[in-house]
């Protein structure tokens, strides 16, 4: 189902952190869809900011959903940062917003 979105309403699926992230501040996540790898992370901060995303997610109404990296489709996800999400709504902006308002790592 995210592929298909991703190819027929690119503005409504996104992926990566940054993205996403973005995403969750405007509440306009309806699925987030993560890799468990993501939780078992050795850098505690990195876990607790998922943690924190998934939290995020469910006080706004979105659903979750977590993928065994041992499966195929958790590793597909894996090849898309290991964060996804299905939007709400189209936020057709948040890549011309992150070109302006970030120092590219």
């Amino acid at each position: 189902m995210f592929y298909h979105t991703l190819q027929s309403e690119p503005d409504r699926a996104y992926y990566g952190l940054d993205h996403v992230l973005r995403a969750n501040d405007s509440n306009a996540i309806d699925v987030l869809m993560l890799t468990d790898g993501l939780f078992r992370s050795s850098d505690v901060a990195t876990r607790k900011k998922y943690v924190s995303l998934v939290e995020s997610v469910r006080e706004n109404g979105g659903d979750v959903k977590i993928f065994s990296s041992l499966h195929l489709s958790g590793e597909q996800l894996g090849q898309l940062s290991g964060v996804a999400a299905l939007l709400r709504f189209p936020l057709p902006n948040v890549d011309s917003d992150s070109d302006s308002s970030s120092d590219h790592d």
